[in-house]
């Protein structure tokens, strides 16, 4: 090759089939690593869940020790003393409309939890200021740290799990009544921290509460297909399981009967 002819190969560039088989390769690429980039994001945000499940459970395991092996109430509402365990009373919800207000100033939830705010608040995550005194819940105490009570997958809620409130569950209940080790305690769910079939109709006064069922969730609020569609929840003897909402039955979250 002779100097003329190699000061044009070095010169002449790519044309414009070339870049067009170059675009392609890329885009190739991209379209084969980017969902596997997200699945591992998806694993990151799954993994960071678990560890919140484990903590809260540590927190009632905790707060059980302070309060005669008993484990706590998914709310409790002191300024009516004769529904003091909120039995009766409505979900309070400010961005219903109209809104349902709280019980009264004094209603704890058992994580941090301001229910004169909408569940799903515009500007979340709010404040750290906004969840002092009753605002804090009962367990926030036991390691402080609100990152623990908020999935990593759910960024717009307060709270990111709930709590069962229904009537056979673990809530309430002294730990020696729980004879269902398995029984499902908090769970993934959207909006409100505490989970029950609350839909009208469904109950009468006074209970009894039941499980929300999977096939009444079209809105995937209870049982949300936040981590690889499905949803992780807390047993009672502190095991974290990924599940998938069809899969479930009442039996799952039933502390008084043995499995």
């Amino acid at each position: 090759m002779n100097r003329t002819t190699q000061e044009a190969a070095i010169g002449r560039g790519f044309t414009l089939i070339e870049l067009l088989v170059v675009i392609a390769i890329i885009a190739l690429l991209v379209a084969i690593l980017f969902p596997v980039f997200a699945q591992a994001r998806e694993k990151g945000r799954q993994t960071a869940c678990v560890s919140n499940l484990r903590q809260i459970g540590i927190a009632v395991a905790m707060y059980r020790q302070d309060f005669d092996e008993t484990n706590p109430y998914h709310r409790l509402c002191p300024d009516t003393p004769a529904d003091a365990t909120c039995i009766n009373a409505p979900v309070p919800d400010a961005s219903a409309i109209p809104p349902v207000p709280p019980s009264g100033p004094n209603e704890i939830w058992w994580a941090p939890y301001d229910p004169l705010q909408s569940p799903e608040p515009k500007d979340a995550p709010l404040p750290d200021s906004v969840y002092t005194g009753v605002r804090a819940g009962m367990l926030y105490g036991y390691f402080k740290n609100l990152a623990i009570f908020r999935c990593p997958s759910y960024g717009q809620g307060q709270v990111g799990y709930a709590m069962s409130y229904i009537t056979t569950g673990p809530k309430g209940r002294p730990d020696a009544e729980v004879v269902n080790p398995g029984a499902y305690f908090f769970w993934d769910h959207a909006r409100t921290p505490g989970c029950a079939d609350t839909r009208a109709g469904v109950h009468v006064t006074d209970g009894p509460w039941t499980p929300f069922p999977a096939s009444a969730d079209t809105r995937r609020t209870h049982y949300p297909f936040r981590h690889t569609s499905g949803f992780l929840g807390l047993r009672y003897d502190g095991g974290v399981r990924w599940r998938k909402p069809e899969g479930l039955v009442n039996a799952d979250f039933d502390a008084t009967k043995t499995p």
